[in-house]
């Protein structure tokens, strides 16, 4: 049976309920990085974004960057020195330009990646905010097509909790040795109000067990029940990078917002400076 929500997203695995879970849940995969009454932020830190791995990344990725330049050269070279092979020459040009373009995209990206893509959870004004970051969904055409210098763009986004729905996807790989690798996402669908017509999408967690912590973890923390929540903050060491996470102050002061007539106050008074 497909799922309810339309468009179904890829390797789509099960629908989640909405609502109160009553299990004590302490998050251990996904830590919790900010909590109190008025909101929370969970990290959505990659395992492979850790500071140590990026430098090995990027270390490798700069040797095979140069690698692809020295290419580029003798193709270029090729093509303007052998007539008698140069639509073959050509073609392994453009075909060299587009492996620069992932390469280029791939280095910047690891090299000025943010240390972590939260997201925030305010149970006063009902809203959700998240810090994206074009890491998490890199394959998309966009890999092709848009510079590799905006890297480090961040995108920042404003949800109602109330159009969110929680679904789980899975993708399988299978491994040399034999048998499976599995991987299981839980994403988070935005629909249109009172409606199953998906309008956007986010990943919440990604894990190789499928477990729904973070989902009813949150389910119970936006539902104010507290006594089924375990919000011990868990914090990481030894994850050190130069690129911070800074929200705009704006969404910073919204999503700290401890009412609804708090929001609509900032909300008013940024909209009276932007005229």
């Amino acid at each position: 049976m497909p799922s309810k929500y339309q468009p179904q997203v890829s390797c789509w695995r099960e629908d989640l309920h909405k609502g109160i879970y009553t299990t004590q849940l302490q998050l251990t995969n996904k830590k919790l990085r900010i909590i109190n009454d008025d909101y929370c932020e969970l990290s959505r830190r990659l395992t492979g974004m850790r500071c140590l791995f990026r430098l090995i990344f990027i270390i490798i990725y700069f040797i095979c960057l140069l690698i692809a330049i020295s290419g580029l050269i003798i193709q270029i070279y090729a093509i303007f020195h052998f007539n008698k092979y140069k639509a073959l020459f050509i073609f392994l040009f453009f075909l060299f330009l587009i492996c620069n373009q992932i390469l280029i995209q791939v280095f910047i990206t690891t090299l000025l990646a943010p240390e972590d893509c939260p997201v925030r959870f305010n149970r006063k004004t009902g809203k959700v905010y998240i810090y994206d970051h074009f890491i998490l969904y890199f394959g998309s055409w966009a890999t092709f097509i848009r510079s590799p210098f905006k890297s480090k763009e961040i995108s920042i986004k404003e949800f109602d909790w109330v159009n969110i729905q929680g679904v789980v996807s899975s993708v399988s790989t299978p491994i040399p040795s034999g048998g499976i690798l599995r991987s299981y996402r839980i994403e988070c669908l935005v629909c249109k109000p009172n409606t199953t017509i998906v309008v956007d999408h986010f990943i919440l967690s990604i894990d190789n067990s499928l477990n729904y912590d973070e989902w009813m973890w949150l389910n119970s923390y936006m539902m104010f029940s507290d006594t089924n929540l375990n919000n011990e903050l868990i914090m990481e060491s030894g994850f050190e990078w130069f690129i911070k996470i800074k929200w705009p102050e704006e969404i910073d002061r919204k999503s700290k917002a401890g009412s609804v007539e708090a929001y609509l106050q900032i909300d008013a008074e940024y909209k009276e400076k932007n005229k």
